[in-house]
């Protein structure tokens, strides 16, 4: 049984992402730490655990074996780093860190005290990504020369959906770049590869401090141009995947029920673009909070690639250029 501390529960992700990791049955929530003592105490009186102010007395609690990191992204790099040299295996959510330099500082700290790590990016579990994933990778739509994806909702304009600090800056770092339009970054590399050039653009229309409105373009290595659009000034939550090939293409549409339209010149009755049914493509795996118990329960892994701290630093790479690419309006290379 793997004990777990909460470190923070700032994120609006917290109670899923602890619930889907208990629901392993191979956790137990020991205890919760949230530098909001409020936030923090119906936290955990909500999940029947205690409350404790002092961060270092929970790194040092012995019944802990692993840390879930909910707090406010700015300090991620100072609690992560804590929890590394306390010898505590690490799950985070996104993004790990505001720069490159500062999720390396956490990568040493994570390789110099040999504990296991990863990173929340949890739309690569979605069963229709998956079969996105899966054609591409079977070659099923050909060379891929542009893969687009949208994720939007209405945060900016209905004031009661998030929590107020949810777009204040020096919690959050950013604004809808940085916070949903980190499936777009992360999605496109998973199935573009390596960035080469980013040029983004964003505004703010409804006052909220940052960016509220944005699309970053993305050159990669291999010649395929990824498209991120996301958006907190939209009607409601909604997705889209695009990708294109020289023998087919894939669209995916929708929040929860996805639909997904194919034409492929490599899989018989999609010549042309027709829908695809939904027991022909994978289910839904685990979140990754549950995913990281079952890595910190194993004897024989240390780490998930897909969910690595490689991958969490590319991903805050990303965030990086497209935030300096619109604030300087030039293309910015990776």
């Amino acid at each position: 049984m793997v004990g777990l501390a909460l470190l923070g529960a700032w994120h609006v992700h917290t109670k899923g992402f602890v619930e889907e990791a208990l629901n392993t049955g191979m956790a137990q929530l020991k205890v919760v730490w949230d530098d909001d003592q409020e936030r923090g105490i119906s936290f955990a009186e909500e999940f029947g655990v205690p409350y404790e102010v002092d961060l270092n007395k929970v790194l040092a609690n012995p019944e802990v074996d692993a840390v879930i990191v909910e707090c406010a992204t700015t300090k991620h790099k100072e609690v992560i780093i804590k929890a590394a040299n306390a010898g505590k295996d690490i799950f985070s959510d996104k993004a790990l860190a505001l720069s490159v330099a500062d999720c390396l500082d956490i990568k040493n700290a994570v390789e110099e005290n040999q504990v296991k790590f990863m990173v929340s990016l949890e739309s690569k579990t979605i069963g229709a990504y998956r079969y996105a994933k899966q054609l591409v990778d079977e070659g099923k739509l050909g060379k891929v020369t542009s893969v687009y994806f949208r994720r939007v909702h209405q945060a900016a304009i209905d004031k009661d959906m998030l929590p107020a600090y949810w777009f204040n800056p020096t919690e959050t770092g950013g604004g809808v770049t940085l916070d949903l339009g980190c499936h777009g970054l992360y999605l496109l590399q998973h199935f573009c590869g390596t960035p080469k050039k980013v040029t983004s653009i964003m505004n703010e229309l409804y006052g909220t401090g940052s960016d509220e409105n944005s699309t970053t373009v993305i050159e990669f290595a291999n010649g395929a141009i990824g498209t991120a659009h996301t958006s907190f000034v939209a009607y409601q939550l909604d997705n889209m995947l695009e990708i294109i090939g020289t023998e087919g293409i894939l669209v995916i549409s929708g929040a929860h029920n996805f639909r997904v339209l194919l034409q492929s010149k490599h899989v018989p009755g999609h010549e042309s673009l027709s829908p695809v049914e939904n027991e022909l493509h994978p289910t839904d795996t685990e979140l990754p909070s549950a995913q990281f118990v079952r890595l910190v329960a194993s004897d024989n892994l240390q780490s998930l690639p897909d969910f690595d701290i490689n991958k969490a630093i590319s991903l805050t790479r990303l965030i990086e250029c497209a935030y300096q690419s619109a604030k300087e309006q030039k293309t910015v290379l990776y």
